[in-house]
């Protein structure tokens, strides 16, 4: 989303991140209207398996539903799911955010941060949030605070007249444990009319939502874990469950579901009727978009089966010859298709991470996508990768390769001359990643001992 812009990151306590880890996106400096976010809008993040490079995207997606899904916290599976999730010594995640937002001709640094934790009956709570801001251009350090939350009740809100602060409290009543202010905003605090209050405090919740809904996070399924947990929660239910309990249940699933679908997908797809003309532009865009790596492919045709209020449809792609269900395609074109509105989100203005973006991308085609929206992209990409190949093309940028270490330790690139960073890195000489392996070492793994084979 154009005129907003995350400057910093900061996460601890998912998985086995039990320090924190901070993301920088920019300059220290901020002008009040900054030419050159350019230069910064893209960051690959490199580390060796195990590092915590998943843990970091997970962590963005959980950090945008806390920010815009009010029941978020509310949903058993989301339970679930983050009871596995947050570090086992800590028992609790801590987030924070500096994001740039432009609201008409005034520009403002916001910082945001929230903090879940695990109770003792196992419930996943917020613990805190506050939101504070400054003129993006101030050189002063401190921020002004808009609001504060602490154990689930407001403990400031910035605001002219006190019936404002008593309103939020109203409407918030007991609910702050389990979903935060911004989430409400849409809902209830728009409702605010005709009422004296500091302006400030609507702007700055309004552009915390729209940060919140600027993030868009890619993971693998396979490390989304939702059909573990789907069948967890099944396998709990029996039949003497009331049709309330499975209701509440099944539509649990259905919300999990739904974070996770794309507005195109390699699997059938329900499409509302209302929304088709839009879907068929999309899949229209989607074939200029593959047909850049498939030169043979004369079209992308939609199947679709009517169902009520929806259309169930499947993509077919068309070689002229012969015509393939898009779920046949090669891995690659099948995960092109996948990340594609991942790339025209972040192309347009919004802020996107994909976690293992090389994953069956061949390096040809990853340097040249990455290419085009350091230079053109309006939005902002950070994603992990193993592939070293992209780094010279990153390296034109600043900020724009982080190497995260074995202990969880951030190592930024900095331009040091004429020197590679992937020759660097390969030869083990970045701080923090050393790769101090050698061939004679899987030995042991694969060999057998003298004798095995007599």
């Amino acid at each position: 989303m154009k005129g907003i812009y995350l400057v910093n990151y900061t996460v601890k306590g998912i998985k086995s991140l039990d320090e924190e880890v901070s993301l920088s996106f920019y300059k220290k400096t901020i002008t009040s209207d900054p030419k050159d976010f350019q230069n910064y809008n893209i960051k690959g993040i490199y580390g060796i398996n195990g590092s915590g490079k998943s843990a970091i995207v997970t962590s963005v997606k959980i950090f945008k539903n806390l920010i815009i899904n009010k029941d978020y916290l509310n949903n058993p599976l989301i339970h679930s799911y983050l009871r596995e999730l947050i570090n086992k010594n800590l028992l609790r995640m801590d987030f924070s955010g500096d994001f740039f937002a432009k609201s008409k001709s005034k520009s403002f640094l916001f910082h945001y941060e929230i903090s879940i934790s695990s109770e003792k009956s196992g419930k996943i709570v917020i613990d805190r949030e506050a939101l504070s801001y400054k003129a993006a251009s101030s050189r002063q350090e401190d921020m002004k605070p808009l609001f504060e939350v602490n154990n689930g009740k407001i403990a400031f809100a910035n605001s002219i007249e006190q019936d404002f602060c008593d309103y939020i409290i109203d409407k918030t009543k007991n609910l702050l444990k389990t979903a935060t202010v911004s989430s409400f905003f849409i809902d209830y605090i728009l409702d605010w009319k005709d009422k004296k209050v500091n302006v400030s405090v609507f702007e700055g919740l309004w552009m915390l939502f729209m940060l919140g809904l600027s993030l868009y996070v890619y993971l693998d399924q396979t490390d989304e874990h939702a059909d573990y947990f789907i069948d967890g929660i099944m396998a709990e239910l029996d039949q003497e469950t009331d049709d309330k309990a499975i209701n509440s249940i099944q539509k649990a699933i259905r919300d999990v579901k739904e974070l996770r679908v794309n507005e195109i997908s390699v699997s059938r797809r329900n499409v509302l009727k209302k929304n088709y003309a839009d879907y068929q532009e999309r899949v229209s865009r989607l074939y200029d978009f593959i047909n850049i790596f498939k030169r043979d492919l004369k079209g992308i045709e939609i199947d679709k089966i009517e169902d009520k209020n929806y259309y169930a449809c499947d993509l077919i792609m068309d070689y002229g010859e012969y015509k393939i269900n898009v779920e046949f395609e090669s891995t690659g074109i099948k995960k092109l298709i996948k990340l594609y509105e991942y790339f025209n989100e972040m192309a347009s203005g919004n802020i996107v991470f994909i976690d293992e973006l090389d994953s069956n991308l061949h390096d040809v085609y990853l340097c040249a996508l990455l290419e085009y929206l350091m230079e053109h992209g309006e939005g902002q990409l950070c994603f992990t990768t193993h592939n070293i190949g992209p780094m010279d093309i990153l390296k034109r940028n600043k900020k724009s390769i982080d190497f995260l270490s074995v202990n969880h330790k951030i190592y930024s690139w900095t331009k040091n001359g004429n020197y590679s960073p992937a020759n660097l890195y390969k030869s083990g000489m970045i701080e923090g990643s050393p790769f101090n392996i050698d061939s004679i070492d899987f030995i042991s793994a694969f060999d057998a001992e003298e004798g095995d084979d007599e």
